[in-house]
């Protein structure tokens, strides 16, 4: 890891904790936290708490700005674009990518700030335990550190494979350090279709159909999806 790093950032655990092990173990002096909203995003201020604890806990060794970034135009285009052509493709499955699309939004968004400001690293806070959110799993963040090697970038998932809970870890970390006012979640709130997107797979897809064809029918989408989202950050690069 370089001493410049642009962080996805929305101010819960995983995220911040990654922060964190950014200054402390990678020798990070320079932090972007960027953090994403759309028309669905509420209370996007929240994240600004955890912030403002960085800035000053690190205010010696590390200089951090925080950006706020809207992806409603990827997000848009993701979900709306082929709409009935993804049902006929992939059936009840289009329902559940509605969060993939998101995070695919917040990965070409990251991208693109990179690439304007010529920074070399990215990372994120996903970490296999938080569920089975499709950009959780490590097969999946594979296909996207491919998506930032095609642009020059590296890619970065410090808690990925973590075995403990970024709950654990932060209280540990506060308590250490003697925190008088320590790191906690919080963070915006999504108004979206999050917490349908979990139901409709633990309690259909996945029961149905098994972990090995979420994983392939899941992989297929991703592919489908990748020139848009190359097409759309390589405009946005050339723009400026």
């Amino acid at each position: 890891m370089q001493d410049a790093c642009a962080l996805q950032f929305t101010g819960g655990r995983d995220s911040t904790l990654t922060a964190i092990r950014l200054i402390e173990a990678n020798a990070v002096n320079s932090l972007h936290l960027l953090t994403f909203q759309t028309d669905l995003t509420a209370e996007a201020e929240a994240v600004l708490k955890n912030v403002k604890k960085l800035q000053v806990f690190f205010a010696e060794c590390c200089t951090i700005n925080h950006h706020f970034i809207n992806t409603n135009d990827l997000l848009r285009h993701l979900v709306q674009d082929e709409y009935f052509l993804d049902v006929w493709k992939y059936k009840t499955y289009k329902i559940s990518t509605f969060c993939p699309s998101c995070r695919l939004s917040h990965h070409a968004n990251t991208i693109i700030f990179c690439k304007r400001n010529n920074l070399m690293h990215a990372a994120d806070g996903v970490n296999e335990l938080t569920g089975f959110d499709l950009f959780q799993q490590s097969w999946a963040v594979e296909k996207i550190k491919e998506l930032y090697a095609f642009f020059g970038i590296q890619y970065e998932t410090p808690l990925l494979h973590s075995n403990i809970s970024s709950e654990i870890l932060l209280e540990k970390y506060n308590r250490e350090n003697n925190l008088d006012i320590p790191f906690f979640e919080s963070q915006p709130k999504c108004l979206g279709g999050g917490q349908f997107h979990n139901i409709y797979l633990r309690c259909y897809y996945l029961p149905l159909y098994g972990k090995d064809k979420y994983i392939e029918i899941s992989k297929r989408w991703i592919d489908d999806k990748m020139p848009i989202v190359k097409d759309y950050i390589q405009k946005r690069i050339l723009g400026g």
